[in-house]
C-alpha cells in the first residue's frame, strides 16, 4: 500500500494550522558568516572604506598594502602585506582561518599575484571566494583585464557599474 500523498495546493494551508506550528523552527536558518573582504588596489580600497563603518555581521575589511605586484610563487600567505581600515597590519593566515567567505574587490588589473595568494589560502581551507570588479564608467575593453585577474579564483564573479553594488553584494553574502 502506497502511503505517499501528493503535494496539493491545499498542502500550504495545512502547514499553516496550529497542529503543524509545533514543528516550526523559531530561529534564523543560517549563521552569520565570517566574511573577509579584500581590496586589491587603491580604487577598491577607497570604495570599500566608504562602507566599512556600516554595521556588518562579522565582516573584516582588509587592504593589500603593497604598491608592487606580488609574486605568488615567492609570497607565502603570512608574508602578504595587509592592513585593516585603520592601518594596523594584519596576518592573512590569522584572518582567513576564521573566515567562511572571501570577497576580492578590484578596480584594476594590478595585484593579480595578491589575489592568487589569498585564493590559494582560501582554497586550502575550502572557503568560498567571490570576486567583485568595480567597472565604473570604463568600457568593456578596459574592464576585461580586471575581470581576467579575478576569474581564475572566484566561484562568483560580478562586474559592478558603480560602488553602490558593494553593500548589496555583501548583504547578499550575509557579511
Amino acid at each position: 500500500m502506497n502511503t505517499d500523498r501528493p503535494t496539493l495546493l491545499s498542502s500550504c494551508a495545512l502547514a499553516a494550522t496550529a497542529a503543524e506550528a509545533k514543528f516550526r523552527v523559531d530561529y534564523p536558518n543560517s549563521l552569520t558568516r565570517a566574511s573577509r573582504i579584500f581590496a586589491l588596489d587603491e580604487g577598491a580600497a577607497q570604495a570599500m572604506y566608504t562602507i566599512s563603518e556600516a554595521p556588518w555581521n562579522g565582516a573584516h575589511f582588509l587592504t593589500v598594502t603593497t604598491r608592487n605586484d606580488v609574486d605568488p610563487e615567492k609570497t607565502r600567505g603570512e608574508d602578504l602585506p595587509l592592513a585593516s581600515p585603520d592601518g594596523i597590519p594584519v596576518n592573512l593566515l590569522d584572518e582567513i582561518d576564521k573566515a567562511d567567505v572571501v570577497v576580492l574587490i578590484s578596480s584594476s588589473a594590478r595585484n593579480s599575484g595578491a589575489a592568487e595568494v589569498i585564493a590559494r589560502e582560501a582554497y586550502h581551507r575550502k572557503i568560498m571566494i567571490a570576486g567583485l570588479v568595480l567597472a565604473g564608467k570604463r568600457s568593456q575593453k578596459e574592464v576585461e583585464p580586471v575581470v581576467n585577474t579575478l576569474r581564475p579564483f572566484a566561484s562568483v564573479l560580478v562586474v559592478a557599474q558603480d560602488d553602490d553594488f558593494i553593500p548589496a553584494m555583501l548583504t547578499a553574502l550575509r557579511a
